[in-house]
């Protein structure tokens, strides 16, 4: 198998459980700062922040079920200094995975329930701005004259 067939199985692999985790269907564990795995009985994936940063440059690494490392692929440049074809699925990867071990979303929706609702809730985004406060004083002040 040549290196652009390894490169292209790794980033349909990214792909792909970027969008199964984004559906819900994969669940990630933080291993370390920064580094979140993926089980499944044929082997592992781990994504990482390579710096452990939480920012480019991104690293995936696949695990055989005894937990050998088998193959990786990390953020790269290429000659004259382009972008690799496969950072953005590990840079999307990466975020999707962050989210669902930090359970993001379960967190942000407790938050929203743990809040009373309000009258601007049912007011479209633009509307809850500095200037829906500037309209209602304009109308008052003319339904005042």
């Amino acid at each position: 198998m040549t290196d652009a067939l390894d490169k292209q199985g790794l980033t349909t692999l990214a792909r792909r459980l970027a969008a199964a985790t984004k559906s819900g269907a994969a669940e990630w564990q933080v291993r370390e700062p920064d580094v979140y795995t993926w089980e499944a009985d044929d082997g592992s994936v781990s994504v990482a922040s390579r710096d452990r940063d939480g920012e480019p440059p991104f690293e995936l690494v696949v695990y055989n079920p005894s937990q050998e490392r088998v193959d990786e692929v990390g953020s790269a440049l290429l000659d004259d200094d382009e972008p690799a074809p496969w950072n953005d699925a590990l840079a999307a990867l990466y975020r999707a995975a962050r989210r669902s071990a930090l359970r993001a979303d379960d967190i942000i929706e407790a938050l929203i329930g743990g809040l009373a609702a309000s009258a601007d809730d049912d007011a479209p985004e633009q509307e809850r701005s500095f200037l829906r406060l500037t309209r209602r004083y304009s109308g008052e002040a003319e339904e005042a004259q």
